[in-house]
């Protein structure tokens, strides 16, 4: 037993000794840096097989000579319960990072990979055991290391050389002079061809496929896909699309939950197609635009032509006419002198029909000789409230006659819940409709969503299939509302039932060596407005290639019958009956609201 203990203890002080690393070239590396880059916080990253001797040295030098703070971190610290440094303020500019690295295999990559979330851009150098293999195979391993965590701000210590890298075309790496300028390599403004590898479906009005006449060639357009076109091309970088001879049809759409996936899995760095979700396990871009996601729903409820007499004024101007009319006549009863020989209930008949006609703007059924500056002055503001009544009475009607009048529309999800209408949903996106219902609505808005895929719920959109709400984005209303914008009765309406204002941009790895460039470019589309032109031109572009169409429901002219003015007829026949009663009270002289004593 003794032996066996003895024999360990060996191999493990052998281990310890022969897993040096050259201290000796990293301060003097430092010391150079510091005169041209200075910074103050060094996060030090160090495994188990590090001498603790060389690191309490490098700290304690750090710390009296250098003047910076040092963090130490080490692979006992599970990654999962990791903080990113960003959160205690280290930045790529005031920090430079050191990793100990034993092998491309140390699970300290895991720690490093957690605690620079963020932070790729960071000074990062690597310092590989003086033993380790100073191979060309050996060497690049590690840089293959470094590109899988997307880690481009980097130099690598081995022995007494110094090493960089640059993954544009192709990944290969370099050695360096100590006395460099810049040691550490500046963000890439020229990418040098680098292949850019995603898939390019439908997704309509994002990304889409058309056929070219002239060229009888597929021709992909979109305003993310100019926009990602157009930023491949400003970085001297090649476009590769995965699926160039898949036929895909108007109708289909991208599934965005398989791409998603594809990016989380690895298998896909970025895609062109923009999206307003991704999980924590992805990124996304500085979004291209940021616009409400809404219920589109089919126009309903169009009200009888009839009503159309009532629909210039809202409910409480009427209530506010009768008011009126009943004021005028006590005002005007007040005003006139009594000087005839009228009665009471004469006068009080008389000045009522004088108000009424006061409202209409027609003539009055009274003359007044030698009136007052007193009925001047009230007579006049009665001709204004007139003229303005019936002036805005008369332009709203005369309008409703020219289109067609509705009634109460969608507008919340309370109205949509009591009319019963139903949505399509994609079936990815089901759960993330229902987590913006209010809680009191979700069991009844659930039993109104139908899940489909992504295809049938474009293909129902693009026939207008009016049995279904679509929970759209407003861009992408904005383009499909060009279709209804010379039609006289739309079929659709973005409705003010909002599911959140979510941002659209490309989803891709999480801190992809692409994001800060892209944000960048995204900033300079939006400034210049051509993503709004865009959008236009595509719609032009897909009406051609005949995946959307101008709306021609023309309504024709319809004149006005005996059923338009029913409601006119009502007050007519009430009218002759009240003239009959009276007449005949009348004639036969009963006069019920006379009382003999």
């Amino acid at each position: 037993m003794c032996k066996v203990l003895t024999i360990l203890v060996l191999v493990l002080l052998l281990t310890l000794t022969s897993d040096a690393y050259n201290v000796t070239l990293l301060k003097s590396l430092l010391s150079l840096i510091a005169n041209r880059e200075p910074w103050i916080n060094t996060p030090i990253f160090v495994g188990h097989h590090t001498q603790s001797g060389n690191l309490n040295d490098l700290i304690i030098w750090l710390h009296q000579t250098m003047g910076v703070t040092s963090l130490t971190m080490n692979s006992f610290l599970q990654a999962e319960h990791l903080r990113p440094l960003g959160n205690f303020k280290v930045t790529r500019n005031n920090a430079i990072v050191l990793f100990f690295c034993y092998d491309r295999q140390d699970v300290l990559w895991l720690t490093l990979d957690r605690n620079l979330r963020q932070l790729r851009r960071i000074r990062l150098i690597i310092i590989l055991r003086s033993q380790r293999s100073g191979s060309q195979k050996a060497i690049k391993s590690i840089f293959n290391t470094l590109w899988q965590y997307q880690f481009l701000n980097v130099l690598v210590l081995h022995r007494d050389q110094l090493y960089s890298y640059t993954p544009y075309p192709a990944l290969s790496f370099f050695k360096l002079d100590i006395y460099s300028e810049p040691l550490f390599p500046p963000a890439a403004r020229n990418f040098q061809g680098y292949v850019v590898s995603t898939p390019a479906e439908n997704d309509i009005p994002r990304v889409f496929h058309v056929h070219d006449a002239s060229t009888k060639s597929r021709k992909v357009l979109g305003y993310a896909y100019r926009t990602f076109v157009e930023y491949i091309n400003h970085y001297n970088a090649s476009l590769r699309l995965t699926n160039p001879d898949e036929d895909l049809d108007p109708t289909t759409s991208v599934n965005m939950n398989r791409i998603v996936q594809l990016i989380i899995d690895g298998q896909l760095e970025i895609s062109l197609h923009p999206y307003v979700f991704t999980p924590p396990t992805a990124a996304k871009s500085y979004p291209l635009m940021i616009y409400p996601n809404c219920l589109i729903v089919p126009m309903r409820n169009e009200i009888p032509r009839h009503m159309y007499l009532l629909r210039p004024f809202q409910l409480y101007s009427w209530y506010l006419l009768l008011f009126a009319v009943i004021y005028i006549t006590g005002v005007l009863y007040w005003i006139s002198p009594k000087l005839d020989k009228r009665t009471r209930t004469q006068r009080l008949g008389l000045h009522f029909l004088d108000a009424i006609s006061k409202i209409l703007f027609i003539s009055s059924p009274t003359t007044i000789h030698r009136p007052t500056w007193r009925h001047i002055i009230i007579f006049l503001q009665l001709c204004i409230l007139g003229f303005i009544s019936t002036s805005w009475y008369n332009i709203e009607l005369d309008s409703f006659f020219t289109t067609i009048v509705v009634g109460e529309q969608v507008n919340s999800m309370d109205q949509l819940v009591r009319q019963q209408q139903k949505v399509l949903v994609k079936e990815y996106e089901f759960n993330t409709l229902l987590r913006h219902v209010e809680p009191r609505l979700v069991d009844k808005v659930s039993r109104l969503l139908v899940a489909v895929n992504a295809s049938e719920q474009v293909s129902a959109l693009l026939s207008f299939n009016r049995s279904f709400a679509y929970p759209f984005t407003e861009e992408r209303w904005q383009f499909f509302a060009m279709q209804q914008q010379y039609a006289f009765k739309p079929i659709f309406r973005f409705s003010s039932a909002c599911l959140g204002s979510p941002h659209i941009g490309y989803p891709m790895r999480v801190d992809s060596h692409l994001e800060s460039s892209l944000n960048h470019f995204i900033l300079m589309i939006q400034d210049t407005g051509l993503l709004n032109h865009w959008v236009v031109s595509d719609f032009n572009d897909a009406m051609r290639a005949g995946y959307v169409r101008f709306l021609d429901n023309v309504l024709g002219y319809q004149g006005i019958d005996v059923d338009t003015l029913r409601l006119g007829w009502c007050v007519l026949g009430i009218g002759w009956m009240l003239s009959a009663l009276v007449f005949s009270c009348e004639y036969w002289h009963i006069y019920p609201w006379r009382f003999t004593a």
